[in-house]
């Protein structure tokens, strides 16, 4: 079985291509690309996290967040 031969699109063809589509199929087109992170969503998750503060209970988080807003 050959497999289909693709060819590079433009965004302007994309466009094209996704203006064309029935309203449902849009609509997962704008879904997938409203979830796509952005550059600062890589950064953040890259981010180094070995010195963020660990909580182990909610208490413990409600009291940092106390701590915070009173320091603030």
């Amino acid at each position: 079985m050959k497999s289909p031969m693709l060819r590079l699109m433009n965004a302007a063809e994309i466009i094209d291509e996704i203006a064309r589509l029935p309203e449902n199929e849009k609509g997962k087109v704008v879904e997938f690309v409203r979830h796509l992170p952005n550059a600062a969503t890589i950064e953040a998750i890259n981010e180094p996290a070995d010195k963020l503060p660990r909580y182990t209970s909610m208490d413990e988080v409600s009291s940092a967040l106390k701590d915070l807003v009173n320091n603030a």
